[in-house]
């Protein structure tokens, strides 16, 4: 899900901005496989998609849709082979057409692994005629590619070779199929296709991989997935390295940059790429993006409680926010019109929204035997959670810590018990048991967690329904309670 880019399209940011993507290999075996509605779209008009497959038929079937669908972009797919030059050359079509590849399939090779053979074994041969991106972009006028896809089953490289013009005048990301092994006769693997890209100035920011067991092997490791054969390798460039000397190093260019970022789930670069443009080109209204750093980061209730303030990156931009609160952002000048975030505002933003009712969702799946209990709820937050027990005829005493949330609770909710309680130093007068504690959201946020779990113990004389927020990455970062 983009952070930045809806913001960014409200504010007028976008509508100067035309976004062209290429997609090699382009047929469509699912919605995923449909670029407009995997973010792109949102540029539309503004938006040209160019998908191109070796089969005519797959590209037939994909206009017709999108003819059915009457976008509002252009779209087109062009049945062409693309590799590293002109000529005729040998197609190699596999069971399921969508492995057939330049490469003769590696059936040997295949046969070792669990279901290889069944997809990518060789079906029948034909004769096709290739060109390159950089030919067909000369003969179609096309000047710029802003991100190219690329996924041919084992001549992804030739793609890239035959793209070296377009790749340098004007290409800043890339998201490819790599192997790291032969699975197709004595194709590029992974390390050639990186070395062509570094050269071209792009850094490799993720490695989306796929593993497969051995075809025979009874046994399986709990640690290891199998052996790494493929993955999509994702690109950038970096238009703000110090040592970058990119004719690309412009602010309409790196706008489109942290787009692409953010739309290919990468929001931390996003947001230092936006932050770049504000301090570098910001007196242009154009490219100050403050307010859309400010308005993006706000769908998180965890760093407004925070305290947007607080963060580095805000800190740095804050001579270009212009309209916010000073409560909420700890800034001098306060125009009359300013913008104040509640706590409805955060608890009711999109993201927020839709992260209560996911969590509501998978409550209700697990089938416990909730009705008519009593329950503490803790750290209730504005009562987004509460009417899931009241719902239940359940009886509910919902607890807060903030003073602004405990008036709006006891605004919408005048029928139930509500009381102020601090998790971090909690009011040993709340000494009753219940048959649920509820405590979802809460303890990532404390700074005596183990204590806090002890307390909802003590009260808990049945279910202790307990959520919190895990981090994402390999190395150890853990509280022990």
């Amino acid at each position: 899900m983009s952070i930045f880019i809806p913001n960014l399209k409200k504010s007028g940011h976008l509508n100067t901005i035309h976004m062209t993507v290429c997609n090699v290999g382009s047929r469509k075996l699912g919605e995923q496989d449909d670029y407009a509605r995997q973010g792109w779209g949102v540029f539309a008009p503004q938006l040209s998609i160019y998908g191109f497959d070796a089969d005519a038929d797959a590209c037939e079937a994909a206009n017709a849709d999108l003819e059915a669908r009457h976008i509002n972009w252009n779209e087109k797919h062009i049945p062409l082979a693309l590799g590293n030059s002109e000529g005729e050359f040998p197609l190699y079509v596999t069971k399921h057409p969508m492995c057939s590849s330049l490469y003769l399939p590696n059936e040997p090779y295949l046969a070792r692994f669990v279901g290889l053979s069944e997809l990518m074994n060789l079906d029948f041969t034909i004769e096709i005629g290739t060109t390159t991106l950089d030919n067909f972009c000369r003969s179609e006028g096309l000047d710029e590619i802003d991100f190219l896809q690329v996924d041919v089953q084992g001549a992804d490289l030739h793609v890239l070779e035959g793209a070296a013009q377009i790749l340098s005048r004007s290409v800043l990301g890339v998201q490819i199929e790599v192997e790291f092994s032969h699975l197709y006769a004595d194709q590029p693997l992974f390390a050639d296709v990186d070395t062509f890209l570094r050269k071209h100035e792009f850094t490799m920011f993720d490695l989306g991989v796929a593993y497969r067991l051995r075809s025979d092997s009874p046994i399986r490791s709990n640690v290891r997935s199998g052996q790494l054969l493929w993955g999509d390798a994702f690109y950038f460039r970096d238009l703000i390295a110090s040592h970058s000397k990119s004719l690309l190093k412009t602010p309409e260019k790196i706008l489109k940059l942290a787009c692409i970022a953010d739309i290919m789930n990468f929001p931390d670069y996003a947001l230092e790429l936006l932050e770049y443009l504000t301090l570098e080109y910001g007196k242009d209204p154009q490219y100050n993006c403050a307010n859309n750093i400010i308005d993006s980061l706000a769908q998180f209730p965890e760093l407004v409680i925070q305290g947007l303030s607080s963060l580095p990156v805000v800190s740095r931009i804050k001579d270009y926010i212009t309209g916010y609160n000073t409560n909420l952002f700890g800034f001098s000048v306060v125009p009359p019109e300013a913008k104040i975030l509640s706590s409805v505002d955060v608890f009711h933003s999109v993201y927020h929204l839709q992260h209560t009712q996911r969590r509501l969702e998978h409550l209700a799946t697990l089938g416990l035997d909730i009705g008519g209990k009593t329950v503490l709820e803790v750290g209730a937050g504005i009562g987004d959670h509460t009417n899931f027990f009241l719902d239940r005829g359940c009886k509910v005493l919902t607890t807060e810590g903030r003073k602004e949330n405990l008036e709006i609770l006891r605004t919408r909710y005048p029928e139930i018990e509500v009381k102020p309680l601090d998790l971090d130093n909690p009011d040993p007068k709340i000494n009753w048991l219940f048959d649920i504690v509820y405590c979802y959201g809460v303890l990532d946020h404390l700074q005596k967690p183990a204590e806090a779990i002890a307390f909802m113990s003590n009260r808990c004389q049945n279910l202790l329904l307990l959520e919190t927020c895990v981090s994402f990455g390999k190395e150890e970062s853990v509280n022990f309670c």
